[in-house]
């Protein structure tokens, strides 16, 4: 998502708003921050949730959260993503204040979990496919005490009342559809949906997600909705992520 453009949370927000489809020349264009580029939620498709644990997982429920500049240090490098030109790095991700309201059974709790609302911090990181294209998207946020399981717990029962996303943004209009897909087992526990939403010229964008627990820490990666083949390699990032956490991340 694009963050004012397809929705609020995907960077469409584009987040098909929310956490869905962001387009590269959208990209950094507005934000809630000048310093930084704006998320994007666009809710499509159905969610379903793993909640395997994972020993490589740090998981301390009484470790401190991590400061903004020790999450940057533990995002990947352009050489971790196959056919990126380049990634770049935006954060400390500001909080909305005063938050955006989202009507409907557990579509708050979507919400506030695709913007790390309630995060102690979180920041992003995008891919730049070939031509400068918008790829895809890192959000990492890291919480105190039980806060990610918590967020976790209530994402993956908001998916499954909710059907849209619908609000107002400081961006723009919020208005996603949410699609549950077979998640995979990731971290300690892992949902994936899709985001989609109407574009301006009448297109249908879609945004792929993957929601990760890894301790106190989540993960949230997607792609923007890219038209064109190759798409976003999601799983291949996520891998690659879990696994620099598993090696770097504070336990």
């Amino acid at each position: 998502m694009r963050w004012g453009q397809r929705g609020v949370v995907g960077a469409a927000v584009g987040v098909v708003a929310v956490v869905a489809g962001c387009s590269a020349q959208e990209a950094g264009d507005t934000g809630r921050s000048k310093d930084t580029a704006p998320a994007s939620a666009t809710p499509s498709s159905t969610a379903a949730a793993s909640a395997t644990p994972s020993s490589a997982a740090p998981s301390s429920a009484g470790a401190r959260p991590l400061t903004a500049g020790k999450l940057k240090s533990l995002l990947l490098r352009d050489a971790d993503v196959p056919r990126a030109e380049s990634t770049s790095v935006q954060g400390p991700v500001p909080r909305y204040d005063p938050p955006v309201r989202v009507p409907g059974p557990g579509c708050q709790d979507v919400f506030d979990a695709l913007v790390a609302h309630h995060a102690s911090a979180s920041v992003i990181q995008d891919f730049w496919w070939r031509g400068r294209t918008w790829g895809g998207r890192t959000w990492l946020a890291s919480y105190a005490g039980a806060g990610a399981a918590e967020r976790f717990q209530r994402l993956t029962d908001g998916l499954t009342t909710c059907r849209t996303l619908v609000g107002q943004t400081p961006e723009g209009r919020l208005n996603s559809r949410i699609s549950l897909v077979k998640a995979a087992e990731f971290g300690d526990g892992a949902v994936t949906f899709d985001l989609s939403s109407t574009g301006r010229d009448g297109t249908r964008l879609v945004d792929h997600h993957t929601w990760v627990r890894v301790g106190t820490l989540t993960v949230d990666v997607s792609d923007r909705g890219a038209p064109d083949a190759p798409r976003f390699p999601v799983g291949a990032v996520v891998d690659k992520q879990l696994d620099r956490l598993a090696r770097e991340a504070p336990r």
